[in-house]
């Protein structure tokens, strides 16, 4: 499992022998469906030891549509929204603060 371009990459013949080696191959897709994504990112959360609500629903509908439902990016949106908010010492990531990752990923 990994990023499109090193499947592309797998294709080409110089890596032939590494690719008929590999013997799962998987690609995520979007998670469109609201209440599938925000079960997802509060299941990670949850997984990660996170035990109170971390995100309002709005900011859930924030990450969904900037991640267009891809969990590495929905990832990735959290994380530095995170650490945004440590410096803060906010215990939850408000709307501003997500809006404000999504533009430094930009």
């Amino acid at each position: 499992m990994g990023h499109p371009q090193l499947a592309q990459t797998l294709e080409r013949v110089p890596y032939a022998a590494l690719s008929s080696r590999i013997q799962v191959r998987l690609r995520l897709q979007p998670v469109l469906e609201r209440e599938r994504f925000t079960a997802l990112v509060q299941h990670a959360l949850k997984s990660a030891g996170c035990q109170h609500t971390l995100i309002a629903d709005s900011g859930m509908e924030l990450v969904r549509q900037a991640s267009k439902g891809l969990p590495r990016q929905a990832g990735n949106i959290l994380l530095t929204a995170m650490r945004l908010a440590v410096p803060k010492g906010l215990n939850h990531l408000p709307d501003e603060i997500l809006r404000q990752a999504i533009e430094e990923l930009r």
